[in-house]
């Protein structure tokens, strides 16, 4: 099938290397177009060696280009992949201010003070990139996996008419948790989950099609009598909080704790240890934005795309969020109708109690009917309060950024619940608009 895949932001030090292996192996997409735009050189060209490797050595019939010119990338694109990251030479003062005030973040991509600075950055960039497809290929479909996802999506679609798609693989690292917990098979468990991009309340499980929430609720009931707090932590690492929030609210929370305490930030305070208490760890640790992280990668990359390595590894990764983008494209190139149990989309009425336009990550059929979102239906009311809550701060992170209005993106800070003083709002807001004023221009004057 032939078809023009684009990728925007093709220097991912990840993301493009399995993209491209992914396109390699799908014989579907075989014959395609793929065209790698980025505005850094150096990593462009180094993707530019390692597709050239991949055609070569794995003899698959891709034709792959690259260009610095995102209209040129953009002419006859069907699919439109974004993975851009603005001011990466920044980004650890989204973290660093906060800081100062005592607000500390496990991840810091998504949420808080930390997301919002980071959509601030991002959100004029990725509506010039959606005004850019309307433009040129309006009938392309266009794939975010860039963070913040629920605020990026959000400033796309209010400013746009593209046909746009946000993709996560939260959900798998949730699905692959429960497996370990209920001892069964990854592949035997299905679930039905719905919320905002990793913030997302799962209302049913099922393994091998029977629903298994009552046997979850044994095991955990189990697990609070055999182990102490010591052994949970050490047991359950990375879903302690979940549980414990499972505990309280009856429905588990995907994808993991690091995520989920971003939103519920009464778990990472002084007086948890900034999370210690409850088995976190503190940005950048265990994240891609660790330095030691992207040295490796961009070592591993380097010896790729020059030959120093051989392809094996890349080829041998069986899922990986490149491979949930890849199959969504097979679903659209081949009109099939198919079903992911996550996909970021406007609500639609999936969740009752949350606006219809409001993005929200939720299953959804993907194919020949484009993208419909699968009716989760209602969230006990306290979950529902949470995501409301975190919905209004979304939409007003997103017309400040729209806007430059330093008075929207103050309300911003405020509707959110790690933000603890109204000074510490102001004084955040203001430091970040001052060091980060070269990727904040909407804020001058």
């Amino acid at each position: 099938m032939t078809v023009k895949i684009t990728v925007i932001g093709a220097g991912s030090l990840v993301f493009t290397p399995n993209i491209l292996a992914d396109i390699a192996k799908s014989s579907v997409l075989a014959g395609s177009e793929v065209c790698l735009m980025d505005i850094d050189e150096e990593r462009l060209g180094l993707m530019a060696k390692l597709a050239d490797r991949i055609v070569r050595e794995k003899k698959t019939d891709i034709a792959v280009d690259t260009t610095t010119d995102r209209v040129e990338a953009l002419r006859n694109a069907d699919y439109v992949i974004i993975s851009i990251s603005v001011g990466t030479d920044v980004e650890r003062l989204d973290v660093e201010i906060p800081v100062k005030h005592g607000l500390y973040t496990p991840v810091g991509d998504t949420t808080g003070p930390q997301g919002f600075a980071r959509a601030l950055r991002h959100i004029p960039v990725m509506v010039d990139i959606a005004k850019d497809v309307e433009k040129i290929c309006p009938s392309a479909y266009v794939l975010n996996v860039t963070n913040p996802m629920t605020a990026l999506c959000t400033a796309m679609l209010k400013a746009s008419r593209i046909n746009l798609i946000g993709l996560c693989g939260g959900i798998y690292s949730a699905k692959s948790f429960i497996a370990r917990f209920l001892n069964v098979d990854p592949e035997a468990v299905s679930l039905i989950a719905g919320g905002i991009n990793h913030f997302t309340w799962i209302k049913e499980i099922f393994v091998r099609g029977e629903k298994a929430y009552p046997r979850f609720r044994e095991a955990w009931e189990n697990a609070k009598k055999k182990y102490g707090k010591t052994e949970m932590l050490e047991k359950f690492r990375g879903h302690y909080v979940s549980l414990l929030l499972y505990d309280k609210l009856g429905l588990l929370p995907s994808p993991s704790d690091s995520h989920i305490a971003e939103f519920l930030p009464f778990f990472i305070r002084e007086e948890r240890a900034y999370g210690a208490s409850y088995g976190l760890t503190l940005y950048p640790e265990g994240t891609i934005y660790d330095p030691k992280w992207r040295e490796e990668a961009w070592s591993q990359l380097v010896k790729w795309a020059v030959g120093g390595a051989p392809l094996d590894e890349l080829f041998a990764r069986t899922f990986t969020e490149e491979t949930l983008v890849i199959r969504v494209l097979e679903s659209l190139a081949s009109n099939r109708d198919d079903f992911y149990e996550a996909v970021n989309i406007p609500n639609m009425g999936s969740i009752p109690g949350i606006p219809g336009d409001a993005v929200v990550e939720v299953p959804g059929v993907v194919g020949n009917i484009g993208v419909k979102p699968v009716q989760v239906g209602p969230l006990p009311e306290a979950i529902t309060m949470f995501l409301r809550q975190q919905l209004t701060h979304v939409g007003l992170t997103v017309d400040a950024a729209l806007t430059g209005d330093r008075g929207l993106a103050l309300q911003a800070l405020l509707t959110h619940p790690s933000t603890p003083t109204l000074e510490a709002a102001e004084n955040i807001l203001d430091d970040l608009i001052r060091y980060e004023a070269k990727y904040l221009p909407q804020f001058k004057g």
